[in-house]
Order: C-alpha cells, then structure tokens, then sequence
C-alpha cells in the first residue's frame, strides 16, 4: 500500500498564495511573510494591492484603520519617530543623531549630516520625499528633508545614502514652505503663498543629484487669510487654514483644512481644543503656462482616498486598498507641544460627497503617548518581507 502524503503550509500553490496575501491588511502580510520560506517567497513575486497605512505614533506604536488594532514595532525607547519614505522610519535619537530603520527587515542607515541652513529656532517637523519614480529607499536613491523650525522657518536639503551627501538651502525670502511633493521629475513647494517647482540638479546620466537646484514661482497658494471667526452651530470659533500639498492620478493638489475652536477659549488654550470642521481640494493646472496656472476647486478625488499628514500624504485606490472612496483621512499632526495628549483626538475621515467627518479609530481605542512629542503621521511600507 503506497504511503500517503500529507500536505502542509508549504505546498500551497503559488498561485492561490498570491490571492490571499492581495486580499490581507498590513499586518496580516507581516505574518503571512513569516510562515514559512514557500509562502514569504511567494509573497514577494505578486505584485500586490497597496494595503491601508497604518497610523504612526511619534513613539513608535502603530495603529491600523479602521479596526485600532495596535502594534509595536522595534523602534529605540529613546527614539522619536518623524514619518517615513517609503518602509523607512526616520528616527531621531536623544543624543541628536538621525537614522532610517526599516522595522521589518531590522536594516538602519545613518542619516547624511546635513549642512547649517541658518534657520531660527530648533527642528520641529521633518519630511522626507523620494526624488524619483521608485516606491521603496535605496542606497542610490536620492530624496529631499523638508525641515520645519520652531520659528515656523524651513529649509529644504537633498540627500542621497550611498555617498552620505546633503545640500540644504532656503526658498527665496524664506518663503515658510509647508510642504512638499515629488511629481513628474520636480519637487514641488508650497508656502501659505505661493507654489514653487524646484528641478534638481542632474548627473549625465539624468538622475537627480544633491546640488543646488534651480527654483521657480508656479503660481499663488489658494488664498490663505489667516485667522479668521466663523459662526457654528450660534457659537462664534476661531479659525485657521492648514495646507498640505499631494499627487492624485498625475495631478497636483492643494488640500486645505479648516480647524477651530470656541473663540471663547484662552488663547494658550486654543490649539489642545481645536478640531477640524472641513477641507477643500484644489488641482493645479499645470498645462497652462506663466500667469495661465490656475487653481480649480474639485468636488471628488476620483474614486481615489487622500492620507495626508505633515510629514507623509498619498494617494491610493480606494477599491484595492480597503478604503472609502473621495474621502481624505487625517491625523491630528497641529500641536506637538503636550507629550501627554491623546496622540488621536483629531484624527478622522472627511467624505468630500457629504462634508461629513467620521472618526478614524473605534471609541475603545486609546492610546496615551509615553512622554514623547512629535507628529502623528501615516507609514504606507512597500515592502514588508
């Protein structure tokens, strides 16, 4: 009588495996990865849906949407985190020291000294942008560190790994950027004003390189009036716009939020109670030329949902990676002075069909910051195996 044979995990069919790992969340492709060999390498030659980032805590916890199921990556104790480029952590230790971590694969690089920029005030935000058409950071890959002071001042520096190199420098008039974005080979910038393109310098090859690059005026910012008072629900609030820049099918946009509070309130009060009360898209028209630029208010994004945060926004296909379509998801990314708030107090989901905003995570979820400041901020990996 021939022995019979018992199938294990291992003799799944590739096939089968890769329509599996395309329907997990995040978490579950971390685990899935760590089975076995079989379904790991089975794993990584699917090309895959993108899955729902998870939020980022600046103390390293990490939170999936919706569910709030929370998880504990291996980041320093005396580590904060300030967003990521693709599966990279941007770190920065107590001792001062900045390094990139990928927590899946445990590698870290040391970050490339920076130059003195001459900025006031002491680093508070930081972005990192991949200077090319690459998802995932390599050795080779060059990538922009918009820092933002204290002093609300920012500084733009161009950084590749493999030879450490770095080369900072300010817009003209020290313009206050507040964010920045990658498309179709220019970085972007945007000021409560004005939108610039800047062009890297390039190598004979065409890649991007870390030299001074050269700057351009695109066209005015969306106007932004500063504070302003606004009547809700018969109570008088104060207001204020906050902008972040992002790419959606090829086109550039421009993402105002509104946030306010009672105006009631102590002005050292204000931002703790602050919430947020709306959001309005505009896409760029960058086929026109010189003064022909022009801002266009849209009414959806396609099909497509929005993440944005201060230190890391995208744009995703709603249907693939499980999330609700014309809607931008957001973080309470404005105050980073209390290291005892709750991290989500204002994070939510804004539908653009309905103007309406629902909360991110269930009520049961709570997390408390362990006496860390920073920025909450999305971690949208690339690669998890």
């Amino acid at each position: 009588m021939a022995a019979r044979h018992c199938l294990s995990w291992a003799d799944f069919q590739p096939e089968l495996l890769g329509l599996i790992v395309g329907r997990l969340p995040l978490a579950d492709r971390v685990r899935f990865g760590a089975v076995c060999r079989p379904w790991r390498r089975a794993a990584r030659q699917e090309p895959l849906p993108p899955p729902l980032p998870w939020l980022n805590l600046p103390d390293g916890t990490f939170i999936s949407v919706p569910g709030g199921e929370i998880h504990r990556m291996p980041v320093p104790e005396d580590a904060v985190c300030h967003g990521s480029v693709g599966s990279w952590l941007f770190l920065e230790r107590s001792s001062g020291e900045f390094s990139l971590v990928n927590p899946f694969s445990g590698d870290a690089v040391q970050f490339p000294e920076q130059s003195d920029s001459g900025l006031p005030g002491h680093p508070i935000s930081f972005k990192l942008v991949l200077l090319s058409t690459q998802e995932d950071l390599s050795p080779d890959s060059p990538f922009a560190v918009l820092t933002i002071t204290s002093c609300f001042e920012a500084a733009i520096s161009f950084c590749r790994l493999r030879d450490a190199s770095a080369t900072t420098f300010t817009v003209p008039d020290r313009d206050r950027i507040c964010d920045v974005g990658f498309f179709d080979g220019k970085l972007y910038a945007l000021s409560p004003s004005k939108l610039y393109a800047i062009e890297p310098g390039s190598s004979s090859k065409g890649e991007p390189t870390a030299t001074v690059p050269h700057i351009e005026r695109i066209v005015d910012a969306v106007d932004n009036p500063g504070l302003i008072c606004r009547s809700i629900a018969g109570e008088s609030h104060v207001c204020v716009y906050w902008g972040y820049l992002a790419e959606s099918s090829g086109k550039v946009l421009q993402v105002r939020r509104l946030i306010g509070c009672l105006s009631t309130l102590p002005a050292n009060e204000r931002v703790k109670h602050s919430r947020t009360l709306s959001f309005e898209v505009f896409e760029a028209d960058l086929s026109a030329t010189g003064s022909g630029v022009r801002w266009r208010r849209v009414g959806d994004l396609g099909g497509r949902a929005l993440f944005v945060s201060r230190q890391s926004s995208r744009s995703l296909p709603a249907s693939e990676c499980g999330a609700r379509e014309d809607c931008i998801y957001f973080v309470c990314d404005y105050n980073d002075d209390d290291d005892t708030a709750d991290p989500t107090r204002d994070c939510g989901v804004f539908d653009m069909r309905s103007a309406v905003i629902t909360p991110l995570l269930p009520d049961t979820v709570v997390v408390r910051q362990r006496g860390c400041k920073g920025r909450p901020a999305w971690f949208s990996p690339t690669k998890t195996m």
